[in-house]
């Protein structure tokens, strides 16, 4: 998904619509200024969470864990097993 770009009176005078965009078809929305030093980006609140929550799982070596795993042999994990306070 591509992202949208404008300037902030742009977003200013669409921001209800904009609002409404993010959250219908999840794609940012890149608000830059001419001078290039007030930038922002929009996104929905739950894409928002996603991200964070993503960020989080990548600082604590969670993901890491994942993609080894994904790299070896497939086998059965219990997930009533895992120590899910050790990851």
């Amino acid at each position: 998904m591509g992202q949208k770009s404008m300037n902030p009176s742009l977003a200013r005078k669409n921001f209800y619509r904009l609002l409404k965009e993010v959250n219908e078809d999840h794609r940012a929305v890149e608000i830059i200024d001419e001078q290039n030093e007030n930038n922002a980006v929009l996104v929905s609140l739950e894409y928002w969470r996603s991200i964070q929550e993503t960020l989080y799982l990548e600082e604590t070596g969670v993901l890491n864990q994942i993609r080894e795993r994904e790299q070896g042999p497939s086998e059965f994990i219990d997930v009533n097993n895992i120590e899910w306070q050790e990851l």
